[in-house]
């Protein structure tokens, strides 16, 4: 298959098979959902390959080139974003496909989402980014509201907040096409680097306004209440998507013009400076919240939120310009990257894995999840592998990325975000060791209870046999809490694959 057609089909494919799992029945839409996304994620990794083998991989649409054209371009942190999508995106399909709590109309809002999520990777222009951010928030908003009528005020307030985070960014696309007189991420950037004072202003303006309609759509604190009921709230199968995947999205464009498209505007050099305080309050407050929490959902919402800190802490080092410091930005970058992918798989296991104990106990209350892992061993097992890599331990993707904003920080002499890290570190163990360790107890908290082990299928908090050594759903879960750490092997490579079209 050519390149071409690659670009295209990882986009057009999945929003192709939208339509018909929406008129198949359940069976049929799981299996064509579930077929969709084998392909959709093979199609990926050919993608992946080409970019890493070959280079940047580019092309224009039924021939029309920019400004005019679609233009789709295919670089090393698109290979990386795509990359996760098709590892979280098949695991959690499979996860849907075989689990009997999967609500009806989730398959053509998956595939959905999924298409535009590929779109804003590939997309070549700012406009398509839009379109595709705009997919991505609208097919979220309507999988929260999945989770019935308890969800729908989450689901209502989350798409208030999609469309004002959309509607600022378009607002900055604007004043940027206004200034360069074109859409094309290449020719912005280009149109951008002429000299010209008078720029200043309404460069400045778009990179706030940008900046701030995306950081409301990664719930950077203090903008962030919304996402804490839409994941809480959301189906089993819709949470790990929502935290893995639908929120890297905002993350991917918000680099993209930050490094792409405004380099040269150092008039933003405070405002990096303010994302990276903002990161700060979110990596420590976050934390305190969710070691309060007595349910597993809202307390896996809030590492959300504070995961999310950890990105923006490191953004004061991607300006940074200081003689001799040349490494600083690039370590940053990657280091933001491998934390934004460590995340993405580690918290797509600890939600699917939170998702499916939920249904089987009826609650996520950490007090009725109480000795989980005598009857779903497994599905435990993989809650402790993901916390391995939201912690930042060795080996995972957490700890590289750390080390790496780490090491950025000590070259450019930003001993604070050293002292961030460290704290957030010990904070994330705290929530997590709390929020996990009663499921490992052994004894039994029920004195004087029927075996709560035994073949009780009853309604309620009482704990149903376990099946997960051999259910499709449990070892999807397990899946995603095995690559945690098997991904902790693959930060050089990452770092080689972000070298692919960099913008240093």
């Amino acid at each position: 298959m050519s390149v071409d057609l690659l670009l295209g089909a990882v986009v057009l494919l999945p929003l192709a098979a939208a339509g018909p799992t929406a008129l198949l029945g359940p069976r049929g839409g799981s299996v064509t959902g579930a077929a969709t996304a084998l392909l959709t994620g093979a199609l990926s990794l050919l993608l992946i390959f080409e970019t890493v083998s070959r280079g940047v991989q580019e092309t224009a649409l039924g021939g029309y080139g920019a400004p005019l054209g679609i233009h789709l371009r295919a670089d090393g942190l698109s290979a990386v974003f795509l990359g996760l999508t098709a590892l979280v995106g098949v695991s959690l399909s499979v996860f849907a496909a075989a689990s009997r709590d999967t609500p009806r109309g989730f398959w053509p809002l998956w595939l959905g989402c999924w298409s535009g999520l590929n779109a804003v990777f590939l997309s070549g222009d700012l406009f398509n980014t839009y379109v595709g951010l705009e997919l991505v928030g609208l097919t979220a908003v309507a999988l929260v509201a999945l989770g019935g009528r308890g969800a729908w005020a989450a689901a209502l307030r989350y798409l208030f907040i999609a469309v004002l985070g959309s509607l600022l960014f378009l607002v900055g696309v604007g004043l940027l096409v206004s200034v360069t007189g074109t859409l094309d991420i290449s020719q912005t950037a280009a149109a951008l680097q002429q000299p010209g004072g008078e720029q200043e202003p309404a460069l400045l303006l778009a990179a706030g306004l940008m900046t701030v309609g995306l950081a409301l759509k990664l719930a950077l604190v203090p903008m962030h209440a919304w996402l804490i009921s839409a994941h809480s709230q959301a189906p089993g199968a819709v949470s790990p998507l929502l935290s893995g995947l639908v929120i890297k999205a905002a993350l991917f464009v918000i680099l993209r013009v930050w490094l792409w498209v405004l380099p040269e505007a150092q008039a933003a050099e405070p405002l990096a400076w303010i994302l990276g305080a903002l990161g700060a309050a979110a990596v420590i407050g976050a934390s305190l919240v969710a070691l309060r929490q007595v349910r597993l959902k809202p307390l896996i919402a809030y590492s959300t939120v504070a995961q999310v800190g950890y990105w923006f802490l490191a953004f004061p080092l991607l300006i940074e310009t200081m003689p001799g410091h040349d490494d600083v930005a690039p370590g940053a970058y990657s280091g933001i990257v491998a934390l934004a992918v460590g995340h993405g798989v580690a918290k797509a296991g600890l939600f699917a894995a939170a998702g499916y104990l939920k249904d089987t106990y009826g609650t996520d209350e950490i007090v009725e999840l109480h000795g989980a892992v005598r009857t779903h061993p497994m599905v435990v097992m993989s809650m402790g592998l993901s916390a391995v890599g939201l912690i930042g331990l060795p080996v995972s993707l957490g700890f590289a990325g750390k080390w790496q904003v780490a090491t950025a920080a000590v070259e450019a002499q930003q001993w604070w975000i050293l002292v961030v890290v460290a704290v957030g570190t010990v904070l994330t163990a705290g929530y997590l060791v709390r929020g996990i360790a009663p499921l490992l107890m052994q004894e039994d908290p029920h004195a004087g209870d029927d075996d709560l082990s035994s073949d009780d299928t009853t309604e309620g908090p009482t704990v149903k046999t376990s099946r997960n050594f051999t259910s499709v759903p449990g070892m999807a879960v397990l899946a995603l809490g095995s690559a945690t750490i098997l991904t902790g092997f693959l930060p050089a490579w990452l770092a080689d694959v972000l070298e692919v079209g960099a913008p240093w």
